[in-house]
C-alpha cells in the first residue's frame, strides 16, 4: 500500500502506510502494547515476541502495522483465528502509539485490514470484542457493518489494567461483542425460552441471518460436555457448555466451589443449537446466571452468553457505548436486575 497523508487538529501531518506484519516487527508490537498497557495487558503471551512470530507463521494470528515514511511502526491491528473450534475471525490488539493519536488513523487502518479479511477462506463471521470504557473501536467497526450482539461481563479487574482512557466506575471491565456475517447465512434452529425470543429475532435480523427459533425443551440427559479456562490474575472463569446433561448443576456448582477469589466472576457460552439448552438455561438461572447476549455464526453451533457476577456489581449505565448498543444494554441491565442471587 502507498503512503497516505494524515493531519491532526493542530495541522501537523504524517505520512503512513499499512502493511502486513514481518517477523522483525514483533518487538515493535510488544513496544506498542507496553506503551498503552504497561505490564497489565490481559493477553499475557503478547509480551513474548517469539510467540507473536510463531502464531503469525502458523496463521493463527495475522498482524498488520502502520509504518511512517521514516520506517517507524506506530500502530498495529491483528486478526485471530481459532480453527477448527471457532469458524469466525476476531479483530484483536488494535493500538496506536499515544504520540500519534489524533490523526484519525484507526479507521483507514481497520478498513485496510477488513480488505484482508475478505480474502480469508472459510470465515463464517467477523467479530470484535471491545472493552466498554471507550467507544473508538465500537464506532469504527460499526461503520464497517459489525452489529452489537452481546456482552461478556466483568472479565478484567479495572485495578489490574493500565490504559489511557480515564477512570472507570466498575470494579471489573466488560466486553461488548460486535459481529458481521461473512460466509454463513443460515444458522438453522436455536432453542430459547420464550422470554428471549424478541431480542433474538432483533439481533439475528440485524445480522441478516436466517434462523428458526424453537421453545420446545428437552430434558437434561446424559453427561455434560463442558470446557473451561480460569484467569487467576483477572479472577474470571470462562465456561463453554457444548452439551448439557443431568450432571450440569453439580458440575457448575463444583466449578463455583473451586474458584472463590474476592472478585471471581463466571461467563458461560451455552450451545443453543442443542434442544436441551432451555432446560440448561432454567437451571443456570437458579445458580445466579443471567442473559447477556448471543455470539451468532461464530461456531458450528449457536451460542447464548450468560453471566454470574457472584459478588461483583456492574453499573451498566456507566459503560461507554455507541448508540446502537443502547437497546441491548437496557435489556441486559434488566436481566441483571431481575437475576436470582442465591444458588439453589
Amino acid at each position: 500500500m502507498n503512503f497516505i497523508d494524515l493531519e491532526n487538529d493542530n495541522g501537523k501531518r504524517i505520512s503512513v502506510r499499512f502493511r502486513q506484519f514481518q517477523p522483525q516487527d514483533a518487538q515493535a508490537i510488544v513496544n506498542l502494547i507496553r506503551d498503552e498497557y504497561g505490564d497489565t495487558y490481559r493477553k499475557r503471551l503478547m509480551y513474548d515476541k517469539d510467540y507473536i512470530v510463531r502464531q503469525c507463521a502458523e496463521k493463527n494470528l495475522f498482524f498488520y502495522v502502520a509504518e511512517t515514511d521514516s520506517g517507524e511502526v506506530i500502530g498495529t491491528l491483528g486478526i485471530k483465528r481459532n480453527l477448527p473450534e471457532d469458524t469466525s475471525c476476531s479483530v484483536v490488539t488494535g493500538i496506536i502509539l499515544k504520540q500519534y493519536r489524533g490523526y484519525r488513523m484507526f479507521f483507514p487502518m481497520i478498513k485496510y485490514v477488513a480488505g484482508k479479511i475478505r480474502k480469508l477462506e472459510n470465515v463464517s463471521a467477523i467479530q470484535c470484542h471491545s472493552l466498554m470504557y471507550h467507544d473508538i473501536t465500537q464506532k469504527t467497526v460499526y461503520q464497517l457493518g459489525l452489529k452489537p450482539c452481546g456482552f461478556i461481563s466483568s472479565v478484567t479487574i479495572a485495578g489490574n489494567f493500565q490504559h489511557s482512557f480515564g477512570e472507570v466506575e466498575n470494579a471489573k471491565l466488560t466486553l461488548g461483542i460486535l459481529i458481521r456475517k461473512r460466509s454463513r447465512h443460515d444458522v438453522g434452529k436455536i432453542y430459547l425460552p420464550a422470554e428471549h425470543f424478541d431480542i433474538a429475532k432483533k439481533i439475528y435480523s440485524d445480522l441478516r441471518l436466517k434462523v428458526e427459533i424453537d421453545n420446545d425443551s428437552e430434558n437434561l440427559r446424559g453427561e455434560s460436555k463442558i470446557s473451561l479456562t480460569n484467569d487467576e490474575r483477572q479472577q474470571t472463569c470462562t465456561i463453554e457448555i457444548m452439551s448439557a446433561g443431568e450432571d450440569l448443576v453439580s458440575e457448575i456448582q463444583a466449578i463455583h466451589s473451586k474458584y472463590t477469589a474476592a472478585l471471581q466472576t463466571f461467563n458461560i457460552f451455552l450451545n443453543i443449537s442443542d434442544a436441551k439448552s432451555i432446560a440448561a438455561y432454567n437451571e443456570l438461572k437458579k445458580l445466579g446466571y443471567f442473559f447477556t447476549g448471543f455470539q451468532p455464526a461464530c461456531k458450528n453451533y449457536e451460542i447464548m452468553i450468560l453471566h454470574n457476577p457472584r459478588n461483583v456489581e456492574t453499573n451498566f449505565d456507566t459503560l461507554t457505548i455507541i448508540e446502537a448498543f443502547a437497546p441491548l444494554k437496557d435489556y441486559v441491565k434488566n436481566c441483571y436486575e431481575r437475576r436470582c442471587t442465591l444458588e439453589s
